[in-house]
């Protein structure tokens, strides 16, 4: 029911012009061992706020005062929770 026809061209590249290589991860990949066995990558949900933090570098500033926003909102739902069950 659905072949490929003759007289149509393959489809080529979405990014005209752009190497190939480009779009390659510069560095290794920061998840960790039990983020990849699950198959987490930074395609998903989960596994973009993963990735995500753990591309952040303690020693800069900002990267740490982000670490900290990030503990306080994944982490004040839970309070929230303990005190109304208090």
């Amino acid at each position: 029911m659905f072949s490929e026809r003759d007289d149509v061209d393959s489809a080529g590249p979405a990014h005209y012009g752009i190497h190939p290589d480009a779009f390659a991860e510069e560095r290794p990949d920061p998840r960790p061992e039990e983020a990849k066995r699950m198959g987490l990558s930074r395609h998903t949900e989960e596994g973009a706020v993963l990735y995500f933090a753990s591309s952040l570098d303690r020693g800069k500033t900002g990267h740490r005062m982000m670490a900290w926003i990030l503990l306080v909102t994944f982490a004040a739902p839970v309070v929230y929770i303990l005190l109304v069950l208090l």
